[in-house]
């Protein structure tokens, strides 16, 4: 089983399911994930990681599981930053989407001190 990266990828390939489907091209390329915009199969951007990668040929990336599977994975959300602690873009990407933020000094268990 090959071991796929980001230096693997590049913008513009063609996403396809490993029973030959269209899923879309991909927009942006992470550390851990690439991303495929929303189109016809995918109702969501969804968050690929490298794992679910059967094969790549030139500019055709063929996932190792068929479009009905990668359709109902939840890869709508990049995984939690904390795995990504210096990834900025990551981080604002997580606050903005309701994500427990570590830094963040006030504790959803505490109810001490006064929100603004």
């Amino acid at each position: 089983m090959s071991t796929w990266n980001q230096q693997n990828l590049h913008k513009h390939m063609t996403v396809y399911s490993s029973d030959k489907q269209k899923l879309g091209h991909v927009a942006n390329i992470y550390e851990d994930s690439f991303e495929v915009k929303k189109g016809f199969l995918f109702a969501h951007d969804s968050f690929i990681p490298y794992s679910a990668i059967k094969q790549i040929e030139q500019d055709d990336i063929t996932l190792s599981m068929p479009a009905d599977e990668a359709t109902n994975r939840l890869w709508h959300k990049r995984p939690d930053y904390e795995d990504h602690l210096y990834d900025p873009v990551q981080l604002m990407y997580d606050r903005d989407h309701d994500v427990q933020d570590p830094f963040n000094s006030t504790s959803n268990d505490s109810n001490t001190g006064t929100q603004m």
